[in-house]
């Protein structure tokens, strides 16, 4: 395995008999875990102004990952979002975003002021997400506007789907334009031939990747990748230290370290494994006579450490119910229409076949659907008709609206189905009877919307 500079600090640390008279208040005592918990004391460098252990391990991670440099992050993968788009883009800049990003890019459009170019990814229809954009789309819009100076792109998105990112690097890299991918599904990818390319791989000038979501990190613990100097790595830095602690926890960090080196070890073998598994499983799975259907992919532009399971009959909150009761099973995300299972470096032969027995369980004959699938159609680019700037709603004040009121409204918040915590609407957007109608029935069918309460929203008082 690789070195893992912080972990050793934090051991050595550990084993040796000291009075603490610095922080944490437990000094060491208490449960097993809190004798490495310790803040900056000589020897253990800092976060924020990185020269030593810090620094070595940042070094290692970026070598992994073939990457010029790399930072730790233990505000999770929101802040390597948050830090790359506002030392990118600048202070109002606009930044081209398909409307698939997660709500951390919104976020920072609300830091920085920073306006969006909004572009529709392709659809998938059965079970129907967001799967991937085209470069064409992205050559398309920076053509019409030649103000974007630097995209965000999703991939591989939260259902394991990949857009072709070296194609899209391309095209920005030609105008002299910036990448950013948020790769939070990812983190294995640099180290799985059999999958598909890492996006530092495919020429990325930032990735951001969760090294707690696919590998082993505890949550949180994410890392920042800098793969050229069209985005200043100093400024990310700067903000860095802005928006995250300035105690940030060792343990945490030594998590991702060693995360990522066990990454490199073992997804190889690991990941082989899940896909072959997942491909016999797909095969089991295609009637298109039966209720269940897993989606596949070829290997070069699809994930196959996630299990998509499409619920023909939206019966799929209750098949996840169902299953939670009799064996035990928790879905990565449960919605009428798809429940997906999500696999990682820990996951073994012996819970997939108990994952491919328990849904052959609850499979049978695929009946005609009471209600059509919500497909959100209105979540297009369309979608965020800003009436107010995104960055001024969000100060005005506001007023609750019952839900089924809501239509020509102003919202005053963001409306996130989740997960996967992507906003169907952004504070100061005109609120359409369409999109009204959607969220109604997600809410309606237990799908959790964040920004609902009780079945009312915020939305602006006085629109302007």
């Amino acid at each position: 395995m690789s070195r893992t500079p912080i972990g050793d600090m934090l051991r050595d640390n550990a084993g040796r008999d000291r009075l603490r008279f610095h922080m944490p208040g437990h000094k060491g005592r208490g449960q097993k875990v809190f004798a490495a918990d310790i803040t900056e004391i000589p020897g253990a460098d800092n976060l924020h102004d990185p020269q030593g252990v810090i620094a070595e391990s940042q070094r290692v991670i970026a070598s992994l990952y073939r990457a010029r440099d790399s930072r730790l992050l233990v505000g999770g993968t929101t802040a390597g979002i948050l830090a790359a788009l506002l030392a990118g883009a600048g202070p109002e800049g606009k930044v081209l975003i398909p409307t698939n990003a997660h709500r951390s890019v919104f976020a920072a459009m609300h830091i920085g002021r920073l306006s969006g170019h909004f572009i529709d990814p392709d659809f998938e229809r059965l079970p129907w997400f967001a799967k991937s954009v085209s470069a064409a789309a992205v050559e398309t819009a920076l053509a019409r506007d030649p103000e974007i100076c630097g995209m965000i792109l999703t991939s591989p998105t939260y259902y394991g789907t990949v857009s072709d990112t070296a194609a899209i690097a391309e095209a920005l890299h030609r105008r002299g334009k910036w990448l950013i991918v948020d790769e939070a599904h990812g983190a294995h990818l640099a180290f799985w031939d059999g999958g598909p390319r890492s996006a530092i791989d495919c020429g990325a000038d930032v990735v951001v990747s969760s090294t707690h979501k696919i590998l082993g990190a505890p949550t949180m613990g994410s890392v920042l990748l800098i793969g050229s100097g069209r985005i200043d790595g100093r400024r990310i830095s700067d903000w860095l230290s802005q928006i995250e602690s300035s105690s940030p926890s060792y343990l945490l960090m030594a998590g991702i370290e060693v995360a990522v080196a066990e990454g490199a070890e073992k997804s190889s073998a690991v990941f082989d494994a899940v896909a072959e598994a997942h491909d016999w499983a797909a095969a089991r799975f295609a009637d298109p006579g039966r209720n269940l259907l897993l989606y596949d992919g070829p290997a070069e532009v699809y994930d196959k450490s996630k299990w998509v399971f499409a619920v023909r009959d939206g019966s799929g909150l209750e098949i996840a119910e169902t299953l939670r009761q009799r064996y035990g099973l928790y879905f990565e995300i449960e919605t009428p229409e798809m429940l997906l299972a999500m696999t990682g470096i820990g996951t073994t032969a012996e819970d997939l076949g108990n994952l491919v027995e328990a849904m052959a369980r609850v499979d049978g004959p695929a009946p005609a659907r009471a209600t059509p699938p919500v497909q959100l159609a209105a979540l297009s680019a369309g979608r965020f008709n800003q009436r107010v700037p995104f960055w001024r709603a969000s100060d005005l004040p506001k007023k609750s609206c019952p839900l089924t009121q809501a239509a020509g409204q102003i919202a005053g918040q963001m409306l996130i189905p989740y997960p996967p915590g992507v906003p169907a609407v952004l504070p100061g957007d005109a609120l359409s009877p369409d999109m009204v109608s959607a969220l109604e029935t997600l809410v309606r069918q237990g799908v959790p919307v964040l920004g609902v309460e009780d079945d009312q929203i915020q939305v602006l008082t006085q629109p302007r």
